[in-house]
């Protein structure tokens, strides 16, 4: 969705299943403790979608329990959306530039309307998507708008993010998994359109290409006020030719639209790309369609597929529904029913970006959280012997080899181990690790440290003598991703922690 066709045009226009729930926040962690291996924590999200064409809020409460006694990692076992904000179409400058006051009117509305301040926000997502992310000032929108809405919202994007998000919030998961099909959602944006290959409730790959309702959109005079690079090139394919305050004619519309169509199919065959940047992300593996069990659609362009929106906003977005669902069917996919459609990305923000720590952790002073945007080195350890220098051997080999580009930046190192053996491996691993933070200067050391195992307590307990570093567990990273960790949650032993990808453009 992120980069979404506009539904708004200026105004609130609501479907049915967007109207906005009353606000039910029970902000301060209500707890169900007579319900023995389900106790219950209640924390609220808030997702801030800003994408290449709408932008609005989603607040949601989340659940958080144990699946069992014996199951002591928290999970957010229930979701509920509680309030929705109107959808903006998303403000530029004449020279494509994010303006950041409308903005700033929509969130502050959005939280007055939703019953709740920034203070009441315990976790979420502000996502700015497809092409408001390659914007000049997009790294800066994000900023301010992480810090505005609350003490721990992540500022992120990028377009595996973005697809992951949409799959989760269009419901795509949850039918693969509740089924044990295979399918693929396609989330058909203003700009880009992104796509999740899922089996059986695993989200296996994902792609994006540049198709979209808005690469080409008119002005109330009917003469085109956007034109992207992408639909420049594909009128050219077409042998048309149109400039910035010319008019576009019926038939051009439906040829754009048309081929636009034909062009996602391809892609979804995993054939050629029509030119070189046609492709934003390609898949990273090979399937075949005919074992693709159906398609759900998410998107602003959706909303014209499963024939719930007939107005039209300047640009190609009815015509490319229309196409989009012809063309699937003339492939002989079955499409299958959302609820869901222009808001997925932002239910994902708000309702699935959330992980937990396990309650093994360490955090030496509450002020010290939350952190933000710490890039990620992962290290590998293992318990053989003399696991003290075999760890401190690694760890500084990892931290000097960190590129002069970005030494200096705040980052966390992810140490990966095999399963626990037990207290005096886990004291020498500590002790392993001592001897490299000692070994290197103040400004190289990590903020935080990640251990996949759950022995985050024993290590910062070790460390605290030479070294106050928060120290996270069972929580997964790999490299190239940044995290964000929030403060624990009062009453309880975790954390909230957000795991992402920032690909913000120059």
């Amino acid at each position: 969705m992120s980069d979404q066709h506009d539904h708004k045009h200026g105004h609130e226009h609501d479907h049915p299943h967007d109207a906005k729930s009353p606000p039910a926040h029970e902000h301060g962690h209500d707890h169900d403790h007579d319900t023995g291996a389900e106790e219950l924590t209640t924390l609220t999200s808030v997702g801030i979608d800003i994408g290449s064409s709408t932008s609005h809020l989603m607040f949601s409460r989340l659940r958080v329990g144990y699946p069992s006694f014996q199951r002591r990692q928290p999970q957010v076992l229930d979701r509920k959306v509680i309030s929705r904000s109107r959808v903006l179409l998303t403000p530029f400058t004449a020279d494509w530039a994010i303006q950041p006051e409308p903005l700033r009117e929509l969130i502050r509305t959005g939280f007055e309307d939703a019953g709740l301040t920034p203070n009441d926000i315990d976790t979420g997502a502000v996502i700015i998507t497809g092409q408001a992310a390659r914007r000049a000032n997009a790294r800066k929108i994000a900023e301010l708008f992480s810090d505005y809405a609350g003490r721990f919202v992540c500022a992120t994007a990028g377009a595996r993010l973005e697809t992951v998000l949409a799959a989760n919030g269009s419901g795509a998961v949850h039918v693969s998994r509740e089924r044990g099909i295979n399918l693929l959602n396609v989330d058909v944006g203003g700009g880009t359109t992104k796509v999740a290959l899922i089996a059986r409730g695993r989200l296996l790959d994902t792609a994006a290409f540049n198709i979209g309702a808005r690469l080409v959109a008119c002005g109330d005079d009917g003469r085109v006020s956007r034109l992207e690079d992408t639909g420049g090139k594909l009128l050219e394919s077409l042998g048309r030719r149109i400039s910035l305050g010319d008019e576009l004619d019926g038939e051009t519309r439906s040829l754009m639209a048309k081929k636009m169509a034909e062009l996602l199919l391809k892609m979804l065959r995993q054939e050629k790309p029509p030119w070189d940047d046609f492709t934003v992300v390609p898949f990273s593996q090979s399937f075949s369609l005919a074992d693709i069990d159906g398609v759900l659609f998410s998107g602003g362009v959706s909303e014209y597929i499963y024939g719930r929106e007939a107005v039209t906003f300047g640009d190609l977005g009815p015509l490319l529904g229309q196409e989009i669902r012809k063309q699937t069917q003339l492939q002989g996919l079955r499409i299958l029913e959302t609820q869901e459609g222009l808001r997925a990305t932002v239910i994902g923000a708000s309702q699935y970006s959330i992980q937990l720590s396990g309650e093994t952790i360490y955090v030496p002073d509450r002020e010290c959280l939350p952190l933000r945007n710490l890039r990620v080195f992962p290290v590998g350890v293992d318990w053989e012997r003399p696991v003290t220098e075999r760890a401190q051997k690694a760890l500084l080999a990892m931290v000097r080899a960190i590129d002069p580009e970005v030494k200096g930046d705040p980052f966390a190192l992810a140490i990966a181990t095999p399963p626990f053996l037990g207290y005096g491996s886990a004291l020498e691993l500590a002790e392993g690790i001592r001897k490299a933070l000692l070994a290197l200067r103040p400004d190289e050391r990590p903020q935080a440290l990640i251990f996949q195992q759950n022995i985050g307590q024993v290590i910062g307990k070790t460390l605290s003598n030479d070294f106050k570093l928060p120290c996270i567990d069972e929580v997964s990273l790999s490299e190239l991703d940044f995290i964000d960790i929030g403060q624990p949650v009062d009453g309880e032993g975790f954390v909230p922690v957000v795991v992402k990808s920032l690909a913000f453009g120059a």
